[in-house]
């Protein structure tokens, strides 16, 4: 099984998935998946379509699901199943209808049709224009999150951002995370709020933040409820500034405010607060929107290229960790522990012999030695980090989704694509939690690792039909 794996080609591919890993996220639309990257308006395709290129179009009917993973993804077609979009910009266009899920990760993410599911989407500017319907719940990460006046979210809208603005409908529960809220629109139920540290102070560090081009000028912190917006049952919000009754006109029932601590300005960015400076330059330990935008792109495009290339090993694979899901951590506890050791030891042993053969030698063998030998060890040491650090993250998401998608929401049909965004997406968000997200990369760097071990050598297997022989 090994040799068949690890052949020229494979060889090709690893170095290709390198490159992918050292390629910022926005550079990801350069794969080539060979397809053209559009689908005309007449085109009725009965299966699921992965689109790929510089510039993405589609215009027709796609009865399945969409991947597209380009710079530009213009979306004005049908999609029966889920849509799926990473690119720099989104644009979904009035006439766009997805009957199932969409997924938009961008840049920029600018929603104008129809959604028949939920929206998850993370970009520098989220906007769900005046004709934007969702039909159930909206999940927004963001610097800026804008809903034009009648947009509307069927049932709760979710956000995180520095700055958002309400002025379309949401039928349910608002919960928003930001710096500065503007609600014009219409909320069913509650609300709920949480305001940062409303830090003014945002212009200096806009600069550093990918996509800036995308967002709007900053608008004040703090909560702002203008004229023609409703709150249907109870506010509450979490400030460091109480507003009294300035907001009861606006809402149905009760409004509750709930009092933030100041924050120590000389421990502030070590305990993570939210503010700007935390925000952009790396330190915002509840949400780094740059290193998340690059996982979230390079776990899935290698994912991707794994399913393209490796289909039936990929299923196999997937199959060893849910067969064998505690052993696998034994398993990959062992196979770094001894890595690692490895990495320590095998080049103090290279150098030692190498001293032995170039006395034998005269010498003579000793460009073979470091040439051949060395970049043959280098290149097992690069790979072998590699799978720790890579693509045991993506084998464990892979194997998170398909678990949730089996086993918890007891899907019918299986999709290893969905299966794949899900778990990606999943454990994008546990890694971001602060204090514990390093415990969620090492477990999945232990899973991940016993996996990939447990399959290519069949231990599991073994032992068992060894069992058997012995009884």
């Amino acid at each position: 099984m090994v040799k068949k794996i690890f052949n020229k080609k494979t060889t090709g591919i690893l170095l290709l998935v390198l490159m992918l890993v050292l390629v910022p996220g926005s550079a990801v639309y350069a794969a080539d998946f060979n397809h053209d990257g559009s689908v005309g308006s007449n085109e009725v395709i009965d299966d699921d379509v992965f689109l790929s290129g510089e510039r993405c179009s589609m215009d027709g009917t796609v009865n399945g699901n969409l991947v597209a993973t380009c710079q530009t993804i213009d979306l004005t077609g049908t999609v029966s199943g889920d849509a799926m979009l990473f690119a720099e910009k989104v644009i979904v266009a009035e006439n766009a209808v997805v009957s199932g899920n969409l997924f938009a990760f961008a840049a920029s993410v600018d929603i104008d049709g129809t959604v028949s599911g939920s929206l998850a989407s993370a970009a520098s500017m989220i906007l769900l224009d005046r004709n934007a319907a969702v039909a159930r719940n909206a999940y927004l990460g963001s610097y800026e999150s804008l809903l034009e006046t009648g947009s509307s979210v069927g049932m709760d809208l979710f956000a995180g951002a520095y700055q958002v603005i309400v002025d379309g409908d949401v039928a349910r529960d608002l919960t928003v995370g930001a710096n500065a809220l503007e609600l014009r629109g219409n909320v069913g139920r509650n609300a709920v709020v949480e305001l940062g540290t409303e830090d003014q102070d945002i212009s200096t560090y806009t600069g550093y933040m990918p996509g800036v081009q995308y967002v709007n000028e900053s608008i004040p912190a703090g909560l702002r409820i203008y004229d023609g917006a409703h709150v249907g049952n109870n506010l509450t919000y979490r400030s460091r500034l109480n507003m009294g009754s300035e907001f009861d006109q606006f809402v149905g029932g009760k409004v509750v405010f709930e009092q933030l601590a100041l924050p120590d300005t000389t421990t502030s960015q070590r305990r993570g607060n939210f503010s700007p400076r935390n925000w952009v330059m790396g330190d915002f330990s509840q949400f780094r929107l740059t290193s998340t935008f690059s996982r979230l792109i390079t776990y899935f495009a290698l994912g991707a290229l794994a399913f393209w290339l490796f289909k039936k090993q990929s299923t196999a694979i997937r199959d060893t960790g849910y067969a064998y899901p505690l052993k696998a951590f034994g398993w990959g506890f062992l196979t770094i522990l001894i890595g690692f050791m490895g990495i320590l030891l095998v080049p103090i042993t290279f150098i030692m012999l190498s001293i032995l053969v170039g006395v034998v030698s005269l010498g003579g063998l000793l460009f073979t030695w470091y040439g051949v030998l060395g970049t043959i060890i280098v290149l097992a040491f690069v790979l072998f980090l590699f799978v720790v650090f890579t693509l045991s993250k993506v084998i464990a998401a892979y194997e998170l989704g398909y678990w949730l998608m089996k086993d918890v929401f007891k899907s019918k049909t299986q999709s290893r694509w969905l299966d794949l965004l899900v778990g990606v997406l999943v454990y994008i968000i546990l890694r971001a939690i602060p204090y514990i997200g390093w415990l969620i990369g090492f477990a999945a760097s232990l899973y991940g690792t016993g996996v990939l071990f447990v399959k290519l050598t069949n231990v599991e297997k073994r032992k068992e039909a060894n069992k058997i022989e012995a009884k």
